[in-house]
């Protein structure tokens, strides 16, 4: 994996891979890993050269996934016969030190780790209910905390963000050598507004600075870049990204 904003969120598949018993992809430009017939975000390919999205739709094979581009395609060929699945979306590589901030912003709940399976399911709820993934992939996120999570190897951290006791929002920081990456971001539409996104990133800064880590990153759509600019991220590549649901 030769883009740096790119490494951490390949390393989080890979591992989810190696949990789920997913399937490695090795294609001419196209590589990754794919785990799952039912969350999108468990299945990431990445290309290193130019890549057709009926090509990305064939490695993909049916599934629900990610294509991270080096160019956006010919928006025509998107709609073309084996791609009907697809559509494209910006994502906007970010960058930030977890330094702590010199006031902590207001917010309007309870910001938690995951620790049960209750955690879990309130977790799993409000990341379908924003994100669109079945929630039939419950069971998998179960494994993976097991294996990633406190109880596991403590590399993957799911956040939980309550109001009036009620899950509200998500949150989850992947943890590689000196980098965290930041994943998983949704909030209720209802509860938009109160300062959880904000909340929920510093949460994964001081998760971060418990273990000596400095840098964070993660990847932005274009209605979360002001929450992540407001909390000291620094805009770096964007990229391309086909999505299939």
């Amino acid at each position: 994996m030769a883009e740096p904003l790119l490494e951490n969120l390949s390393a989080l598949a890979e591992r989810v891979a190696g949990v789920l018993g997913g399937a490695v992809v090795g294609r001419p430009g196209l590589s990754g890993f794919l785990s799952t017939e039912l969350d999108p975000f468990l299945n990431q390919l990445f290309a290193s050269e130019s890549v057709a999205p009926r090509d990305a739709a064939d490695a993909l094979g049916g599934r629900p996934g990610f294509v991270w581009l080096v160019e956006e395609p010919d928006r025509d060929q998107i709609g073309a016969a084996g791609a009907e699945r697809l559509r494209l979306a910006e994502m906007l590589g970010m960058t930030a030190t977890t330094a702590p901030p010199g006031a902590r912003p207001r917010q309007a709940g309870e910001i938690g780790e995951v620790r049960s399976r209750a955690d879990l399911d309130g977790w799993h709820d409000v990341y379908c209910e924003v994100f669109g993934s079945d929630r039939r992939g419950r069971d998998e996120w179960g494994r993976i905390h097991d294996a990633l999570g406190r109880s596991g190897d403590g590399s993957l951290l799911l956040l939980l963000a309550r109001v009036g006791g009620v899950p509200a929002a998500t949150g989850a920081v992947f943890f590689q050598r000196d980098v965290a990456g930041l994943y998983c971001f949704t909030t209720r539409e209802p509860m938009r507004g109160r300062g959880l996104g904000s909340a929920l990133v510093h949460a994964c800064h001081d998760a971060a600075r418990a273990r000596g880590i400095a840098h964070a990153l993660l990847h932005a759509t274009a209605l979360g870049r002001s929450v992540y600019a407001k909390a000291g991220y620094r805009e770096g590549r964007s990229f391309p990204v086909l999505v299939a649901r």
